[in-house]
């Protein structure tokens, strides 16, 4: 009965990497929908992690948000771009460095 959990903690520690994704999509009341996804990909000692929402309004115009964040080798960065209607983007972009 010990072993089980010696086994299994032994298999989830030498998995190469761990994947996982997410959406949602919900829809309004005049018809406008908001769709979320998030996937993140995790190695030991570092993490790449994505999230887009985009908005559709009832007429049809667009507009996303895109997130990306990656860890990993002392820093964590995270990058936003947004996209309004009009097809115009904005980036911006932080780094932090962890130092002891």
């Amino acid at each position: 009965m010990t072993r089980f959990p010696l086994i299994l903690a032994a298999l989830l520690l030498a998995a190469p990497a761990v994947a996982s994704a997410q959406g949602l999509t919900v829809t309004g009341s005049q018809g406008g929908t908001l769709q979320k996804s998030r996937d993140c990909q995790r190695d030991p000692g570092q993490a790449q992690c994505s999230a887009t929402t985009t908005v559709t309004a009832p007429a049809g115009q667009t507009a996303t948000k895109q997130r990306l964040r990656t860890t990993g080798a002392g820093a964590s960065t995270t990058s936003v771009t947004r996209t309004n209607p009009a097809g115009e983007q904005q980036t911006r972009t932080r780094t932090l460095q962890i130092t002891n």
